[in-house]
């Protein structure tokens, strides 16, 4: 079997936290219709940078010309 690629990302404890919360709420919301809840302020921007740090890391463009690459299968 080859050995995949990795992509690694270092998080804080707050970006982590809202991360986590974020993907639950997300699949809860996909499983029952539960509502996803509002992010704050704070998580908004934490989580901003993650996807940033994510779509650079997959050689993604980010949607304001940052890199060359492929396309991400959505934004939403």
């Amino acid at each position: 079997m080859p050995e995949e690629e990795e992509v690694v990302l270092h998080l804080d404890l707050p970006t982590a936290t809202a991360l986590a919360d974020l993907i639950y709420n997300v699949g809860e919301h996909q499983a029952a219709g539960i509502p996803i809840a509002q992010l704050s302020t704070d998580d908004s921007e934490r989580l901003g940078r993650v996807l940033h740090d994510l779509w650079r890391a997959l050689g993604v463009p980010l949607p304001y010309g940052d890199l060359r690459g492929r396309e991400p299968r959505r934004r939403v």
